[in-house]
């Protein structure tokens, strides 16, 4: 169903059925255009209550439905300021995680100030953190058009390969708003800066300085940086991948990405499977690709660590591990630095009573 309802809002899907499909999905986008530029004016004229925390909200997020890469840029801010002593919440809605289990399990075997907490109410997360915690920053993962809770930093990241998702509104089309709202943006980061050519990435940057309203723009990429075995934790060097033939899925907004990067690494992709974005796996899920592995003689599955927050290793008949990657800033690292160093002393003294209960 997922695989013709994006074929239907790319064009790919002609005739009279696909065209009034299209034709529904436009009208459906007008009433989500309203619903949300309502939305934001209650908040903008105190019609809805916005809380602010005694410390720091930063929050990563997009304009589109998924596909920029938001995982390795939460990573990228939570360890900076956990390398800087300060003990971070990350506020996620964490969907389809399998309880208990962590995808930030290797953030925190490296720091030990770093919390994830999962939750459709992000208020109350907050307040956990802050209470159980003693939380010094929190950080919301996904949290551009969250505007129950103040920030201090909004950082917005814009995917070079598919920046506006084709222009159209949900669910005509997979932004969940305007691109001149990119104008609410402190910063605007491009991901995946380094597959597209320089001219684009030129034409983009003068495009997102127009609808920002000249906010700062930073270009970054995705870094593979290992290997880990879902099976025993066990880490491999990215060698590893080499002449290996593997069974890879995802469920990303971009899964194209993750493919060549594998394909980059030297990996024989054999077989290749995704899934829609945060996708929950399913027992029927693992039993189709555990045949399709066999039929494609893959000897390794390989995910995402974002999947792998949603899969556990039983099940699988053959070694399934996942490719660790960083967020690394090729351009204006300097200025996000300067901007998260900014934060580094501030209290809203006032916000106590503020706290819900």
């Amino acid at each position: 169903m997922r695989s013709y309802y994006l074929a239907v809002i790319s064009g790919r899907r002609r005739g009279i059925g696909a065209a009034l499909f299209r034709a529904l999905l436009s009208l459906i986008s007008v009433a989500y255009w309203v619903l949300h530029k309502a939305r934001h004016l209650a908040y903008a004229a105190g019609l809805f209550r916005r809380v602010q925390f005694p410390v720091p909200v930063v929050s990563v997020g997009n304009l589109t439905a998924g596909g920029t890469g938001k995982t390795p840029c939460v990573e990228y801010v939570a360890k900076w300021f956990a390398a800087h002593q300060r003990r971070v919440a990350i506020l996620a809605r964490g969907y389809g995680r399998i309880e208990g289990d962590r995808d930030d399990e290797e953030l925190s075997l490296e720091f030990e100030n770093i919390v994830r907490l999962t939750g459709v109410d992000r208020v109350t997360q907050a307040r956990r953190a802050l209470e159980e915690f003693h939380a010094d920053v929190i950080l919301l993962d996904d949290g551009f058009q969250h505007y129950r809770i103040r920030r201090d930093l909004d950082i917005l990241l814009v995917d070079s390969l598919n920046p506006f998702a084709g222009g159209w509104l949900l669910p005509r089309g997979l932004l969940r708003e305007r691109p001149s709202n990119a104008r609410r943006a402190d910063l605007i980061v491009l991901t995946r800066s380094d597959q597209v050519e320089s001219l684009v990435i030129d034409a983009l940057r003068h495009q997102l300085t127009v609808l920002s309203g000249g906010k700062p723009i930073l270009e970054s990429l995705h870094r593979p940086v290992g290997i880990r075995s879902l099976w025993n934790k066990r880490k491999q060097d990215l060698e590893w991948l080499r002449g290996r033939n593997l069974y890879a899925f995802c469920g990303l907004g971009n899964p194209e990405g993750f493919r060549r990067t594998l394909e980059s690494l030297g990996a024989n992709v054999v077989k290749f499977r995704a899934f829609p974005d945060h996708h929950a796996y399913s027992a029927g899920d693992i039993r189709l690709m555990n045949l399709e592995a066999q039929e494609f003689m893959a000897d390794t599955f390989m995910t995402t660590e974002k999947d792998a927050a949603k899969l556990r290793a039983e099940g699988f008949e053959r070694p399934i591990a996942l490719l660790r990657v960083e967020l690394e800033i090729t351009r204006g690292e300097e200025i996000l630095e300067g901007a998260l160093r900014g934060l580094l002393n501030v209290r809203h003294a006032a916000a106590a009573e503020a706290l819900p209960r």
